[in-house]
């Protein structure tokens, strides 16, 4: 029987055990356009700038979401693999599921030393430990300022002006977690 190993979310990662799993909670719920998110365009024509507004198309990321902003924080010290969100019950928050390469990753690398118990043992070994990874990746992000996102306009009319919220980062928690395939809908990043 042969495997494929490259491509798609089965790869050399995947087989050898070399990515890391992280549960991020918190304001992401329009990462992804349910076809009503607008955005503003500035065009401009000789000495008169018009504002315009332009559509996301459903099921396709939404600018500056707060899931962007928090990525490009996880992406300067770790490179991700997947991506997949679900949402909570009470519409208020929603898990981003990351899958980072062990091979290029930053986070926690030094704090503790690797090489003193418990610190050398498997890291989902200790599940009542969070694992500096973890503390580092959460400390980071809720550092981060508040940031205004764009969200849904309730409506599909590309005339309607662009909605907003702002996003407080500072209640986001992360927790290293062991790997599953659940129903989560996975975003494979090329």
């Amino acid at each position: 029987m042969t495997i494929k190993v490259n491509g798609g979310i089965v790869n050399q990662q995947t087989l050898t055990g070399g990515m890391r799993f992280f549960k991020i909670v918190g304001p992401f719920a329009w990462a992804v356009s349910d076809g009503t998110v607008n955005l503003p365009v500035s065009v401009s024509g000789g000495a008169t700038t018009t504002t315009t507004y332009f559509q996301v198309g459903n099921g396709f990321p939404v600018p500056d979401s707060a899931a962007e902003l928090v990525l490009r924080t996880l992406t300067s010290q770790a490179d991700v693999t997947i991506i997949g969100f679900t949402p909570s019950a009470d519409g208020n928050t929603t898990e981003m599921d990351v899958a980072f390469s062990a091979s290029a990753f930053g986070w926690g690398s030094d704090l503790p030393d690797y090489q003193t118990p418990p610190a050398n043992q498997d890291e989902q070994q200790l599940p009542t430990t969070p694992t500096n990874a973890a503390i580092e990746m959460q400390a980071a992000i809720q550092a981060l300022p508040s940031a205004t996102v764009y969200i849904t306009t309730g409506g599909t009319s590309q005339a309607t002006p662009p909605v907003t919220a702002t996003v407080n980062f500072s209640s986001v928690t992360v927790t290293e977690v062991s790997f599953s395939l659940g129903s989560l809908t996975y975003y494979t990043l090329a």
